[in-house]
C-alpha cells in the first residue's frame, strides 16, 4: 500500500503546530507557505507512523494499527500483561527469562509493531483502563532504528508517561522498557572460513579472523540475516529465526498439503519480510487463503535457497 493510501493529513483539524514536520525522520512533511496547509510528500514517506502518534489534534490518519482496533482487541483478549515489540527487536533468551521471573509471560498479549515511536500514548492508557496490569515495551537499539530515530522518540514520550503514572500512584513496573535487537551469531566450529558473510554484510559486522574463521560484531550487526543466507555450512543463524526453526516450520505442514491435494488445490508457500506485513494485525483475514501458508522472516535477504528446496521437497507447489 502506498503512502498516499496509508497516511492522510486532515488539514481542517490541523492546528499548524508543525510537530509532525519537526519529528518526521524523512522530512516528508512540510507547510505550504502560501496556503498554510500541511503537505505530505508521498515519495519520502516511509509510513513509520511517528507523526500520527505525535499529533496533538489527531488530524493525521494512518491505515495500520489504528488505536480503536487495537484497544478493542485488548479489551476482548482480557489479558493481564501487554508486550509491544519493535519489528527490529526480538525477545532474546535473557530477556525472556527475566520476564518469566517477573510473571509477565503469564496471561499476556504480544504484538510486533513497525516502530515504537508510532504507539499513541492513548492506546497504553486505554489498555491500563481496560484491566491490563503491566505493559512492557521492547524497542530496537537506537543506532539500528529502521526509521532513524523512531526508537528514541518513542522512548522519550513513554518515559514521560511512566513519570506521569508514578505521580498518580502507579509504580514504574506498570510500564517498563527493555532493548533487545535481533542479532546474528556464529558456530565457529562449523565455519569453513569462506568469507561469504564478510563480503555480503551491509554493516561490516562480519569479518574473518585468525585462524581463518568468521566473527560477528554483535554491536554492529543490524540483524538483516544476509550472512545466514550465503553461509554454505549453515554456521550462522539469526536469533529467533534460526535455520533449524524455519526448516522445521516448513516441514510442519505436510498434513495440510495432503488435505489440499485431496481438494484439488495447490499448496503455496509465501516467505514474507515482516516489515512488509503492516496490515497483518488489522486485516490478516483479508489476504489469508486456505491454500497459502505464510512464513515470516525479518528481511528478504535471509531467505536461504535451502528453504525453497525444503518447501518443494515437502510438497508445496509454489
Amino acid at each position: 500500500m502506498l503512502a498516499e493510501n496509508s497516511v492522510r493529513i486532515r488539514n481542517e483539524y490541523c492546528s499548524k503546530c508543525l510537530i509532525c514536520s519537526s519529528i518526521c525522520p524523512f522530512e516528508a512533511i512540510s507547510i505550504d507557505k502560501e496556503t498554510g496547509e500541511i503537505l505530505l510528500n508521498i515519495e519520502k514517506c516511509q509510513v513509520c507512523g511517528i507523526c500520527f502518534s505525535a499529533c496533538p489534534s489527531s488530524s493525521i490518519d494512518i491505515a495500520y494499527y489504528k488505536t480503536d482496533i487495537l484497544s478493542e482487541y485488548i479489551r476482548r483478549a482480557r489479558k493481564d500483561n501487554l508486550i509491544l515489540v519493535c519489528r527490529g527487536a526480538v525477545i532474546r533468551p535473557e530477556l525472556r527469562e527475566r520476564l518469566e521471573k517477573q510473571g509477565v509471560l503469564n496471561n499476556f498479549i504480544q504484538w510486533y509493531v513497525p516502530c515504537i515511536g508510532r504507539i499513541p500514548l492513548e492506546l497504553l492508557l486505554r489498555a491500563l483502563e481496560g484491566g491490563v496490569k503491566r505493559i512492557v515495551i521492547v524497542p530496537c537499539e537506537d543506532n539500528k532504528c529502521r526509521f532513524k530515530f523512531g526508537s528514541n522518540v518513542g522512548l522519550s514520550r513513554l518515559l514521560l508517561l511512566q513519570e506521569l503514572l508514578s505521580q498518580i500512584g502507579l509504580n514504574h513496573g506498570v510500564l517498563s522498557f527493555a532493548r533487545s535487537s535481533i542479532r546474528a551469531y556464529i558456530n565457529r566450529n562449523r565455519c569453513i572460513g569462506c568469507g561469504n558473510c564478510a563480503y555480503i554484510c551491509p554493516s561490516n559486522a562480519a569479518r574473518l579472523v585468525s585462524p581463518g574463521v568468521a566473527e560477528i560484531d554483535g554491536a554492529a550487526c543490524s540483524g538483516c540475516g544476509a550472512c545466514t543466507a550465503v553461509c554454505p555450512s549453515l554456521a550462522i543463524n539469526l536469533e529467533s529465526f534460526e535455520n533449524k526453526v524455519i526448516l522445521e516450520e516448513i516441514s510442519r505442514h505436510r498434513q495440510l498439503i495432503s488435505d489440499l491435494r485431496a481438494k484439488g488445490l495447490p499448496a503455496v508457500a509465501v516467505f514474507y519480510c515482516h516489515w512488509a506485513s503492516f496490515p497483518a494485525l488489522d486485516e490478516y483475514g483479508a489476504y489469508a487463503k486456505e491454500n497459502v501458508v505464510f512464513f515470516e522472516v525479518p528481511c528478504s535477504s535471509i531467505i536461504n535457497p535451502l528453504y525453497i528446496l525444503r518447501a518443494f521437497y515437502e510438497g508445496f507447489d509454489g
